[in-house]
């Protein structure tokens, strides 16, 4: 079941794309790029293709399936945007379905998470003050595209 009101249930019910569209799915998850504006390369979405809310609340197929992706998906960004770290997390507070956050680190970002969560706050201040740059929907998809040959071979 989706809700309407949830922004992950309408990108999963194609009222909202992401670039490149669907990156890899399975019968529970779907793996895409982060929504436009977005703000880095490769910070990819993996989310629960029913509406569901707590972590608690996943069928045990749906749990067990949701290690081999994120290890996969970890896999075909390592080969691809060589970051010096992966990030792995899910808040759940805006967007009350159940999604993980999959963020690629540079060498020139900064070291941990409290640090990273900053950097992104003002990188993402910087770019609405029209004082960075957005990722374009162009870019964001040739790495989806990239990324979903690599998660065809895995």
């Amino acid at each position: 079941m989706l809700v309407d009101e949830c922004l992950a249930c309408r990108v999963l019910a194609g009222k909202v794309q992401a670039p490149g569209g669907i990156i890899y799915e399975d019968d529970y998850w779907v793996v895409e790029h982060s929504l436009n504006p977005v703000l880095l390369p490769g910070y990819l979405i993996i989310k629960l293709k029913r509406h569901c809310e707590h972590l608690a609340q996943l069928t045990p197929e749906e749990a067990s399936a949701l290690g081999g992706i994120i290890q996969n998906t970890c896999s075909a960004l390592l080969q691809i945007i060589k970051p010096a770290k992966i990030h792995v997390c899910s808040w759940g507070e805006q967007v009350k379905h159940i999604h993980f956050h999959i963020i690629p680190r540079s060498s020139t970002m900064p070291i941990g998470n409290f640090k990273l969560l900053i950097y992104l706050r003002i990188k993402n201040l910087l770019n609405q003050l029209g004082l960075g740059k957005w990722v374009s929907d162009a870019e964001g998809a040739e790495i989806s595209q990239e990324l979903k040959q690599i998660l065809l071979q895995i």
